[in-house]
């Protein structure tokens, strides 16, 4: 009787194995328009839902981020992402609560090779889009589950700080737990271990500007408003960006 011809020990990529969800390949990203934005909360808020190895500061810096990624090797999308910094072995990193997305390959890519925590969602982010309130600022939304509104960005720009050009570079990493079950109940995980990871804006026009972030409280199922704003830090719109995530070449076991 024959048998199949995929080679089961040559696989390295998502599943279906006869059709990846997600390519393989370097991770790269154009067309972006993005808006971020930084504050500062309370300690006591955040340390229940991060890990007991990281440290945290009296005021920890949040970072709120709304991403259009208009061609990437798994589509266009748009996405929201909530991290916070974090000390790790005495280093700073940006430790990520949640990402929410509506892009199925990079949900499932992030989550499977790097341990991001992507979930579905709908963001609606588009600075170049005539139909908002003609009041002189951007804003951005996320709702999950679709319908429920979280979060909403604001951003009133002050300043253009340049035009088109290289960034330069940073030495700022990110940090995910990545976490695959045992197949059987109560047994530890497969896998475990923390994966630090380097997304990097490398051109962009730079705005600066005044920010508003509203949380409506609305779902107690994502956190985003557990940390409430007790100042804020900076505003920044990067337009027209290009950014590669840089490939892993280290992991932690836990």
């Amino acid at each position: 009787m024959p048998f199949g011809h995929i080679k089961t020990k040559e696989v390295n990529h998502g599943i279906p194995i006869h059709s990846p969800p997600y390519p393989h390949t370097a991770d790269e990203f154009s067309d972006i328009d993005c808006l971020s934005i930084s504050y500062f909360t309370k300690a006591d808020a955040l340390a229940p839902m991060i890990p007991e190895e990281l440290e945290i500061d009296d005021e920890p810096l949040v970072i709120l981020n709304l991403f259009k990624y208009g061609t990437t090797p798994i589509g266009a999308y748009t996405e929201f992402v909530q991290q916070v910094e974090v000390r790790w072995e005495g280093k700073k990193y940006l430790w990520t609560m949640e990402l929410i997305l509506d892009n199925q390959g990079a949900i499932f890519s992030g989550r499977e090779k790097y341990g991001i925590p992507k979930v579905f969602g709908n963001v609606v982010w588009d600075p170049s889009s005539t139909k908002g309130v003609p009041s002189g600022f951007y804003t951005g939304y996320v709702e999950r589950p679709v319908g429920a509104k979280i979060v909403q960005l604001g951003f009133k720009p002050q300043k253009k700080v340049h035009g088109l050009q290289t960034l330069p570079d940073s030495d700022q990493m990110s940090l995910h737990l990545r976490s695959i079950p045992s197949a059987n109940p109560g047994q530890p995980p497969v896998v475990r271990e923390f994966v630090p990871l380097k997304f990097r804006l490398t051109e962009a026009e730079v705005w600066t500007g005044i920010p508003s972030v509203g949380f409506t409280g609305m779902s107690d199922f994502d956190p985003v408003h557990k940390l409430p704003v007790i100042r804020y830090g900076s505003a920044t719109l990067f337009r027209h960006a290009s950014a590669v995530l840089d490939p892993c070449l280290q992991t932690y076991a836990i």
